[in-house]
């Protein structure tokens, strides 16, 4: 997945860089709000929690999605702004991303548990 800035624009009365960007996603279907947030953030090197994915559009049979991202000064000036429905948006994604971060945790976990545990039981023997 492959995510380019198109367009930058400043918006000082909304305290905000307005972005359209483009996902290239030749190597599987349209890539989650969660994918697209984390590495649009990588890209522009602005923290999760402040950039709020607006829309993302894919049309069939293509694959590039089209999209139009908010780069906030702060998440106070997000929430103050925003509608509601958007910011409740915006936390279930993070919320995502955390779960999805939790999950490969606790596997790479119980991965190193499951090596210790059989050079445990040769050893017993």
């Amino acid at each position: 997945m492959e995510v380019e800035v198109i367009e930058e624009t400043e918006n000082p009365l909304l305290y905000r860089t307005e972005i359209k960007f483009v996902v290239r996603h030749e190597d599987g279907g349209t890539p989650t709000r969660a994918e697209v947030l984390k590495k649009l953030a990588a890209v522009l090197d602005v923290d999760k929690e402040v950039l709020l994915l607006d829309r993302m559009e894919s049309e069939f049979g293509k694959r590039e999605t089209v999209g139009y991202a908010k780069v906030y000064e702060s998440v106070e000036k997000l929430e103050e702004i925003e509608p509601e429905h958007k910011v409740e948006r915006h936390r279930r994604v993070l919320e995502q991303i955390e779960e999805k971060k939790e999950e490969e945790g606790s596997e790479e976990e119980g991965e190193e548990g499951e090596g210790e545990g059989e050079g445990e039981e040769e050893g017993g023997e």
